[in-house]
């Protein structure tokens, strides 16, 4: 068949029959295609589109209870306040109205401005009342971050002579190094990791070459667009936690197993030693990447090693039971309170003990990592914008000032100079 055949007398192109899924309306009364609608869903990633999902739920779900509509003028500030009067933080209450205001917009019944202003004044009354709790401290639970003598102790706690302890070591120690997300190294491939060798100018000037790795992140939170980024790391004369040793080790794992091939660069083991695809149990839902292992897996062997270290206490049976049973009995409580403002205090009270008990012992979650080396690399005299390079944020990013430690060390302490410090 030439190329012509593909065009009518005419010149114009031939119709082609639409095949698959039928087009959908939208809230607008539109039609969109379903590849396109499908698009636009994974173009936000799943734990955003699941946290979304849950928040909607909740507010569409109160509307019910309440007897209000979606819909309704000043549904979303009284929802707000029910949140703070159940003892629910101000960021909290920030993010259910970021995305019951997103959601309403996209339905075809945006909040009014005067309905916005008195949702951020309900939320800045919260923060308020926060500030002024003398039994919890005010803010976000953060994790809390783990700096590199942590590291150290909770890459101890791993049998680095078998495949998993391989693995975890990598996960951990390349996770810290590269400040990553959780989701970063899970999401690595094969390719994407490669350890070469680089000349580095010393203290007098002269250039010696020293191993280094060198991370492509395709994708990440802050790069929806996908235009990717280059982490480079040099190599550690402690091995015990370098990174490009690390990253060897694992790679002469899978040369091992004859799996040195395209992939995801860190791989689900089974209680049997095998590994990636090979490996029994439940797989990722992306069949390209069926062997490797998720920003879960990340996070629950950061979890365990920093128990296991030591470093965050495990909670016992009894413990967890007695959680159990304070909870059960506060929602007792609210269910046969007399009016909604007694059944709120009962809640607010349970949520305010419950979240004083946390803020009391250390956090340690897949974050910590990220955490611990901007801190880590801002503490050791870089320049801020340098660290933000590294880490992928933006030098004004509120998001990267928020891991600044705001704090002057002693020997900044202006109290010093006026010659009264013992």
């Amino acid at each position: 068949m030439t190329s012509t055949a593909l065009v009518s007398a005419a010149g114009t192109a031939p119709a082609v029959r639409r095949r698959g899924e039928p087009d959908i309306l939208t809230a607008s009364g539109t039609r969109l295609s379903a590849s396109a609608a499908r698009k636009l869903i994974e173009s936000v990633p799943e734990n955003s589109r699941n946290a979304r999902e849950v928040r909607w739920r909740s507010y569409s779900q109160w509307c019910d209870d309440y007897g209000w509509e979606t819909a309704e003028g000043n549904a979303v500030v009284s929802y707000l306040s029910d949140l703070g009067d159940r003892g629910h933080p101000s960021k909290t209450l920030e993010t259910h109205f970021g995305t019951v205001r997103a959601m309403r917009a996209v339905q075809g019944t945006p909040i009014a401005d005067a309905e916005i202003k008195a949702c951020l004044a309900i939320i800045r009354h919260r923060a308020g009342e926060e500030a002024d709790d003398p039994l919890v401290e005010p803010g976000p639970l953060q994790a809390d971050g783990v700096d590199l003598d942590e590291l150290r102790l909770m890459v101890r706690t791993l049998d680095r002579t078998t495949v998993r302890g391989k693995r975890d070591a990598a996960t951990m120690i390349i996770d810290w190094w590269m400040a990553g997300r959780a989701s970063e190294p899970a999401r690595l491939n094969l390719h994407d990791v490669k350890i070469t060798t680089v000349k580095v100018e010393d203290a007098t000037g002269a250039k010696t070459p020293r191993l280094a790795l060198i991370i492509k992140i395709r994708r990440s939170k802050a790069d929806q667009g996908a235009r990717g980024q280059e982490v480079r790391i040099l190599a550690q004369d402690d091995q015990e936690i370098c990174p490009v040793h690390a990253a060897q080790e694992w790679l002469d794992v899978l040369a091992d197993d004859g799996q040195l091939t395209p992939g995801p660069f860190l791989r689900r083991i089974d209680r049997h030693g095998n590994i990636g695809a090979k490996a029994a149990g439940r797989h990722t839902k992306d069949p390209r990447r069926r062997g490797g292992i998720t920003a879960d897996t990340v996070n629950a062997i950061i979890k365990t090693a920093a128990q296991a270290a030591e470093l965050t206490p495990a909670p016992t049976p009894a413990e967890r039971a007695a959680a159990a049973a304070a909870q059960q009995a506060a929602y007792e409580a609210a269910s046969v309170a007399k009016t909604a403002e007694e059944a709120n205090a009962i809640i607010k009270a349970w949520r305010t003990a419950k979240r004083a008990a946390r803020a009391a012992v250390r956090r340690i979650t897949g974050h910590s990592m990220r955490r611990g080396c901007i801190q880590a690399l801002l503490d050791a005299g870089n320049p801020p914008e340098v660290v933000a390079l590294h880490s992928r944020h933006s030098p004004r990013s509120a998001a990267f000032d928020a891991y600044r430690k705001k704090k002057l060390s002693w020997a900044q302490n202006p109290t010093a100079t006026l010659g009264l410090a013992a």
